[in-house]
């Protein structure tokens, strides 16, 4: 299994470059003992960059995980068991950064002010979207929220990466993002212990997603696009501002 840097802790997160050994080798795909790649899921992206070895050099330009990490290169192939230096596109993945956490910051107001539930999401490095449900949101109402969102970020909350258990999320009323909400309930139930992300004292929310260590590192949210999806549905669409 390859360790994903990531997961345990913000100093993981933020690491840009590391070196790893090359465990097996396709066409086109190189996996590692460990990484500090982000692979594509959660409505986050997939992380860019490359990989350089003694003889050679792959370009990074997708990672996918289905029981294993596998690194999409353009370029050389390495033997198995090489050391190899990875290098991720650190403007890339901070803004996707970024981006989730302001995604657990939106949701979280909007769970609060108007018992929505967020039931998919959509993260870019320009813009992203959340949808909601039920929610059905007039201009002045967004703008309101995006006050209560930028205000919380003025407030600089700190973010934490730790674990729990399945069964202490389940039906949680006081934790948003519970597993009765719609987007949890695809986990297998073979998943019993579960990586959490929360903001200050205000949200908690399971997640393998990459994440800023505080609040201020977002910059400011400025929803640009709201779209009724029927069904009591509602997307909003925003943009970070530095």
């Amino acid at each position: 299994m390859t360790v994903q840097y990531h997961m345990s802790s913000h100093e993981g997160t933020y690491k840009r470059k590391f070196v790893a050994e090359v465990t097996s080798v396709f066409p086109g795909i190189i996996e590692l003992d460990q990484t500090a790649f982000y692979h594509l899921g959660g409505g986050q992206p997939a992380d860019t960059g490359s990989l350089t070895w003694d003889d050679g050099e792959g370009k990074v330009f997708d990672v996918r995980k289905k029981n294993r990490i596998r690194h999409m290169v353009d370029g050389d192939l390495p033997e198995v068991g090489s050391t190899i230096a990875g290098s991720i596109d650190w403007d890339r993945r901070y803004l996707h950064m970024r981006m989730h956490t302001s995604q657990h910051l939106v949701s979280a107001v909007v769970s609060e002010k108007y018992g929505s539930d967020t039931v998919g999401n959509q993260i870019g490095g320009d813009k992203s979207r959340i949808d909601f449900k039920p929610l059905k949101l007039s201009d002045s109402e967004i703008n309101m929220l995006q006050d209560d969102v930028n205000e919380y970020i003025n407030k600089d909350l700190k973010i934490d990466i730790n674990e729990a258990d399945r069964s202490d999320l389940e039906n949680n009323p006081e934790i948003r993002s519970s597993m009765s909400s719609g987007l949890w309930k695809m986990l297998p139930s073979s998943v019993k212990r579960l990586r959490v992300i929360s903001i200050g004292d205000i949200d908690v929310c399971p997640c393998a997603g990459t994440h800023v260590r505080s609040l201020a590192e977002i910059g400011s949210v400025e929803f640009v696009k709201k779209d009724n999806k029927g069904a009591e549905k509602q997307r909003l669409t925003y943009i970070l501002n530095d």
